[in-house]
């Protein structure tokens, strides 16, 4: 009935992550982005959609043009950190990470990329802070630094103070990639199921 508008595409994209339908869901950003193309969260969301998939080139093309329209444009530098250390390149992901305004995705960032650099001291630091500043409404993303660094009790820990928290970060656990070596735990798949999302 209102095929011009873009809001319907987002939430049609949004519902397809969650269930962890990712192609479909980049297909839906796709078309938000087209029908709003100087909206700079468009690309955002879309760049960090093609990361999940693990379409790196066309996620850093995307948060580029998000970029080039809002350079202030906040969890840009995040999305493409996490494409960097994806990619094995810890070091730019550690000068990429410098460049975000927000402070605690900046936190969790900095863990993960000195984690990627052997760098523990640095990396527990970091996450030190985080939890200090943060255990209250960051759950999520304490639980996601855990499970990079392959601490999956504390990872599972945090993502049940998630829930308790109800974290809005909570639904994309399907789809993130930094919890991939937990998927294959018993815990995973009791924690899908009391979100209630598909197995």
């Amino acid at each position: 009935m209102e095929p011009g508008n873009a809001e319907i595409f987002r939430i049609h994209g949004r519902v397809s992550e969650v269930l962890g339908n990712l192609d479909e869901a980049v297909k839906w950003a796709e078309e938000a982005a087209a029908l709003d193309p100087l909206r700079p969260t468009d690309y955002l969301g879309l760049g960090y959609l093609l990361y999940e998939a693990g379409r790196y080139n066309e996620a850093q093309a995307d948060l580029q043009k998000a970029l080039d329209l809002n350079p202030q444009a906040a969890f840009a530098h995040v999305y493409l950190d996490k494409i960097l250390i994806a990619e094995e390149k810890p070091q730019a992901a550690l000068a990429e990470i410098e460049k975000e305004p927000n402070e605690w995705e900046k936190l969790t960032e900095l863990a993960l990329a000195y984690h990627a650099l052997g760098r523990e001291r640095d990396s527990n630091a970091a996450l030190a802070v985080l939890i200090a500043k943060h255990d209250t409404d960051w759950a999520y993303q304490i639980a996601q630094a855990y499970a990079f660094r392959g601490e999956s009790d504390k990872s599972f820990e945090w993502l049940e103070r998630a829930c308790k928290q109800r974290d809005s970060g909570l639904p994309l656990i399907k789809t993130e990639p930094l919890f991939k070596n937990l998927r294959h735990d018993s815990r995973y798949t009791e924690l899908l199921k009391k979100m209630r999302l598909p197995i």
